[in-house]
């Protein structure tokens, strides 16, 4: 199964806060709070959803709180905020920058307050849904275009005007050699089928004697009770870099985190683009990175080797995952490496995927190639793998084996979940409800049941082998399917204690929590640009807790915690 996170925290045991407690969850009344404060218009109106940011000096640790309804913010005690001199700060793209030095001191509530000032948009703070949104087209068009913004920004995109076959060649060189391929599963734009209706409808949106400029309106920040009930730590990396609006994902000088998982002393990242395990210390926020042990022939296409696209993608390590020992597992192409964090060891083996599952033995469950299942016995190097063959398929983006062993296998370009039973020899596939929603990443709850982010759809699937049943969840209630705001969240993870289920928007600076009985959706806007891929809730925390990599320079490791 997915390894469980484990967090070390300054918080003593808690009991039941009454003002915050989601159902079923029990945690204790929040302290003397260390920082208070109001955030006001130049009218004097209390502005609600603002976050504010508190940078503590000479640390990579920044904090951040989010103003309630009558314009009021506080840092908890029981945050990572502690006594010391602070930059607190609002930097949003609508409101011009305030900032105030603050000391910060135990026992105490030290106030800063701020007004501010109203100013126009910058076309270069726009995200992609904002930007999707202000185009014209139709949601077919829509849906396409907006996958664009995976790799580089939309403004990039749209920096130069072009004509229908100078749109097609530039879309075929973003699509690789998935660019020749004709997949009707799929809504991803890199199919032979979408190559000339994306390039028409670019053509026609910027061809030749149009403009970039695109007046684009802002998308309302969530500013009920539910969606600013957050506190958000923000861990700045080694390489972390700054944000460039016309940089391309895998640029060299920067890290690039992709998967987390955190113990009692550490959080680990890996880089999508370099050879490292990244290992950050939670009491200093201290970040170090691990050169790592690379099997021979490991990385897409053989390390070192591009696959013919832009930035080339997937050059690096993905997901990450403790075994029942404490051993960090890191999946790669063509390769599978464990970390003793004990001795500081690797061990390697020259077969695995970027994805992986681990079953409750320790072993690790990949592909190699289609039409092949692997288990790969980690605790020895000279141990061969065991092979099952599979159906082939379009292509299976992640994978996790649950408590019975089953491995569980999103088929994303085909729209389906697999199931493959090694006990039984068995295998069977589950089409998603809605045709072509592309289930990407996610993990499986103490149930067995799958949750999976439904990359193309703007849904959450959940899948119960048990009972055969796929139930999905629209992050924003009352959208249906490739409608605006065309949510792409790129993968989930259940909550069991607290019986909600989180995930993100990759075109938005949204994170979501839906609750596993009712659907409920709520929605929180992240307090920094981010670009949201991996997330895993902490189920060992005292309250609500998900961290996520931040991947897009300035590259971060966050972690947000419900109030």
């Amino acid at each position: 199964m997915k390894a469980n996170l484990r967090v070390s925290t300054a918080f003593t045991a808690f009991a039941v806060a009454a003002a915050f407690a989601l159902p079923g969850t029990a945690f204790a009344a929040d302290g003397v709070p260390l920082l208070i404060g109001k955030v006001v218009s130049l009218a004097g109106a209390p502005l609600a959803g603002i976050p504010v940011k508190a940078h503590r000096e000479n640390s990579p640790i920044t904090v951040a709180v989010y103003t309630d309804a009558g314009g009021a913010y506080s840092f908890p005690d029981w945050s990572d905020m502690a006594p010391g001199s602070y930059r607190v700060a609002i930097e949003l793209p609508d409101f011009e920058e305030a900032a105030q030095a603050v000391s910060v001191v135990a026992g105490a509530s030290m106030k800063a307050d701020f007004t501010l000032k109203a100013k126009p948009l910058a076309y270069e703070d726009a995200t992609v849904s904002e930007i999707i949104a202000a185009l014209p087209g139709t949601d077919h068009q829509k849906t396409l275009f907006s996958q664009c913004g995976n790799c580089h920004t939309l403004q990039w995109a749209l920096h130069a005007a072009r004509t229908k076959d100078e749109w097609a060649k530039v879309i075929l060189k973003m699509a690789g050699r998935a660019g020749e391929t004709h997949q009707p599963g799929t809504y991803a734009f890199s199919q032979k089928q979408f190559i000339e209706p994306l390039a028409e409808y670019l053509a026609q949106i910027r061809g030749p004697g149009s403009s970039d400029a695109i007046a684009y309106k802002q998308r309302p920040r969530p500013v009920d009770a539910a969606s600013t009930n957050l506190v958000v730590t923000e861990y700045a990396l080694p390489r972390g870099g700054k944000r460039e609006l016309y940089m391309l994902r895998g640029d060299k000088r920067f890290v690039w985190p992709h998967d987390v998982i955190v113990d009692s002393q550490y959080a680990y990242y890996t880089d999508h683009f370099s050879y490292v395990l990244g290992r950050l210390d939670l009491k200093t926020g201290e970040g170090v990175e691990l050169p790592l042990a690379v099997p021979q022939g490991a990385g897409r296409g053989g390390r070192g080797e591009s696959d013919g696209r832009p930035g080339d993608p997937g050059g690096g390590a993905h997901e990450l995952q403790f075994d029942r020992w404490g051993n960090v597992i890191v999946g790669m192409d063509n390769g599978t490496v464990k970390y003793d964090p004990k001795t500081g060891k690797f061990m390697t083996w020259a077969i695995g995927s970027p994805m992986f599952g681990l079953d409750k033995e320790g072993n690790v469950w990949t592909t190699r190639k289609q039409g092949e299942l692997n288990k790969i016995d980690v605790s020895d190097a000279s141990l061969k793998p065991v092979t099952y063959v599979i159906p082939k398929n379009g292509g299976i983006y992640d994978m996790d084996t649950d408590s019975k062993g089953r491995t569980h296998l999103y088929i994303w370009r085909e729209g389906k979940i697999g199931l493959f039973d090694p006990e039984k020899t068995a295998y069977s596939e589950y089409l998603t409800p809605t045709p072509m929603a592309g289930p990407r990443r996610g993990k499986i709850d103490a149930q067995d049941r799958l949750w999976a982010a439904e990359f193309y759809a703007g849904q959450v699937l959940m899948f119960d082998p048990d009972r055969k049943e796929l139930k999905e969840y629209p992050l924003i209630p009352g959208t249906k399917p490739y409608t605006a705001p065309y949510a792409a969240p790129y993968s989930a993870s259940p909550d069991d204690r607290n019986k909600i289920v989180w995930t993100n928007d990759f075109n938005a600076n949204r994170l979501y929590k839906i609750d596993m009985t009712t659907g409920q959706s709520t929605e929180y806007m992240t307090p920094s640009n981010y670009e949201l891929r991996d997330l895993k809730v902490d189920s060992q925390a005292p309250r609500p807790t998900v961290w996520l990599p931040s991947y897009r320079p300035p590259s971060k490791l966050v972690k947000v915690q419900v109030r």
